[in-house]
């Protein structure tokens, strides 16, 4: 017989957890939705993310959530000087050179990080304990990461809907030539776009940090999930991104806890896989068709290029 209150408290330990996979995957949704760009290096992004945090931590003593104020604005820079020497030669090259070049940099991040860091694992010990959440005691960065993610989803949200940039953004994502003829710049629309989803990488990184420790190949652990929160969620749907999220973060304690820690991932890739095939949608593209169509329109432009 379950028991309501162990229910309960695995339910909120998912919604934590599921907040903190959500901020992950808000810059992956965000450059996809809006560039068509998959990028596989997204979880590297968030591996030298949370290396930045570690030694802000080691180095000058700084909170890992106070971090994100300094962290955060360097990733935005870091993703703009990405854009331009990586991401803009290709944007409208055949797609396997997208993908040749995003999994390229996997590699180069990965055995970088092999070579300055090693393979020793980093854990940031900044104090933090436990809190009691409405009669729930529930581990405190994990509170304080799902917040953050709640800030950067209304954020988002707001730089989206209410400025220009986030209106040139949208336009760019609906119909480029259209919004070209408008007098808008996709150049400098993707170029801002790239830079910000490796901003909120930014965001998540010392988050992640304060949760689990850092090594060269741990970005691996959270770019699948995140793949599987975007797809769910719907491109470029920060709200969206959200709730697929918490979804997924309250499927993985309640598998884990009532049936196997190690079904946990296949139950939500199969939820996936169904979701890629007959339902996901891309929220700032709007008609553009499933995510699988899509995709196949990515290829068949290649083979026409």
């Amino acid at each position: 017989m379950v028991q309501i209150d162990i229910l309960v408290q695995i339910l909120v330990y998912g919604i934590l957890t599921g907040g903190v996979y959500a901020l992950i995957a808000m810059g992956l949704s965000l450059i996809f939705g809006v560039m068509d760009v998959v990028n596989f290096a997204h979880g590297e992004y968030v591996m030298l993310a949370m290396y930045s945090s570690f030694f802000s931590w080691e180095i000058f003593g700084l909170d890992p959530f106070i971090s994100i104020l300094i962290i955060a604005p360097l990733f935005f820079v870091f993703g703009v000087v990405s854009e331009r020497l990586i991401i803009h030669p290709i944007i409208d090259k055949p797609a396997f050179a997208q993908i040749f070049a995003t999994v390229g940099l996997i590699w180069v991040f990965e055995n970088a990080a092999h070579f300055l860091w090693g393979t020793s694992p980093r854990g940031i010990r900044a104090g933090y304990g436990g809190i009691d959440l409405f009669g729930i005691p529930v581990p405190e960065v994990r509170v304080y990461g799902f917040l953050i993610a709640m800030l950067a989803a209304v954020g988002l949200y707001l730089l989206l809907e209410k400025t220009k940039i986030g209106l040139a953004i949208r336009a760019t994502a609906q119909d480029k030539e259209a919004a070209k003829l408008m007098g808008m710049s996709s150049e400098f629309v993707y170029m801002i776009t790239f830079g910000l989803g490796i901003a909120l990488v930014g965001v998540a990184g010392p988050v992640v940090a304060s949760m689990f420790s850092t090594t060269p190949t741990v970005g691996a652990n959270f770019v699948l999930i995140a793949f599987v929160v975007v797809v769910l969620g719907g491109l470029g749907n920060v709200f969206g991104v959200l709730w697929a999220g918490v979804l997924i973060g309250i499927i993985e304690a309640l598998v884990s806890f009532y049936w196997d820690p190690t079904l946990s991932a296949p139950v939500y890739y199969t939820i996936f896989i169904l979701v890629l095939v007959l339902r996901a949608t891309g929220y700032l593209g709007g008609s553009d068709g499933t995510l699988l169509e899509r995709l196949l329109n990515v290829r068949s432009a290649s083979r026409e290029a």
